[in-house]
């Protein structure tokens, strides 16, 4: 038993220590990524920017396509974590609906440059990978999906074909890494979320005074924050 016990527990520092060392290269990759692009990019620059040897970085990945995997992988892991504290933090669909626009958006500005990675190199994955995170995105929508079937039954959402504007709803979500770059010159961060919730809420059918009250919570609580 403690043989088998102490076996587990040096495969999980193992475990800890290889994800550790692959996100360690996603980061040095991304830097390389967002300077000279996906396509351009060399295994030996990668490596550098991530301050290891090309020998040691292929103790952790075989190619460029595995890190772009990776980085698929951990976005995807992060929107389903904010989901699930939605899901669990808040019950009627509007607050869900609300929280999860403000959540993920915030996740977008974070990592607007792997957003953008994802949107523009995910044909450059092989045919399994490719699929499975095509798989994990479609999951993403089902959820939304779901989150508007629920809002039609509480009578608060209005839309013949929720499948429709749930892939709607996700593609919109995606605006800050996509186009902020020609909003962002003449609008700030806060104002390209609020017109990105109403425009959201309005095309789900939500009561404008649902609406109001929403963006009005909004607009006080940031009132409050900027006065501590």
């Amino acid at each position: 038993m403690a043989q088998h016990f102490s076996h587990t527990l040096n495969h999980n520092k193992y475990e800890d220590r290889r994800k550790e060392k692959q996100r360690q290269i996603c980061r040095g990759a991304m830097k390389i990524f967002k300077n000279k692009g996906f396509n351009v990019a060399s295994m030996r620059e990668i490596a550098n920017a991530s301050k290891m040897s090309i020998g040691n970085l292929y103790n952790y990945i075989q190619k460029k396509e595995d890190i772009l995997f990776l980085i698929h992988q951990d976005v995807h892991a992060q929107i389903y974590d904010r989901i699930d504290r939605i899901v669990r933090t808040y019950d009627n669909s509007v607050d869900q609906l609300v929280n999860l626009v403000k959540e993920i958006y915030d996740l977008t500005y974070e990592l607007k440059d792997e957003m953008l990675l994802i949107y523009t190199e995910t044909k450059s994955l092989a045919k399994n990978n490719r699929k499975e995170i095509l798989r994990r995105e479609s999951n993403f929508v089902s959820i939304v999906e779901t989150l508007i079937e629920k809002g039609k039954k509480e009578n608060i959402f209005n839309v013949e074909k929720s499948d429709i504007s749930a892939n709607i709803c996700v593609f919109l979500l995606a605006i800050f890494p996509l186009r902020g770059w020609n909003i962002l010159p003449l609008r700030d961060r806060q104002e390209l979320a609020e017109a990105l919730l109403k425009f959201i809420m309005r095309g789900l059918g939500v009561p404008e005074a649902i609406i109001n009250q929403q963006v009005e919570f909004s607009d006080s609580n940031r009132s409050m924050k900027k006065s501590i």
